[in-house]
């Protein structure tokens, strides 16, 4: 969880990898894939990680969040 100044800090944003928006840190979670044999997070809205959208070489479990 964020501390209260990290959610009032309009300037601190994450890119989602999925659909190139920007958003907030609290709406992002970070997917372990992997590139080119190397394990890499990838920054995913929970919008596009709930819809199924998963990194190459994702090997785990994602739990929904609700909405």
């Amino acid at each position: 969880m964020p501390s209260a100044k990290a959610r009032d800090n309009k300037a601190l944003v994450a890119t989602c990898v999925a659909c190139g928006k920007n958003f907030s840190p609290e709406a992002m979670v970070a997917l372990a894939g992997r590139v080119e044999g190397r394990a890499r997070p990838f920054p995913v809205c929970v919008a596009c990680a709930d819809g199924g959208w998963r990194p190459p070489g994702f090997d785990g479990i994602y739990g929904y969040r609700p909405s």
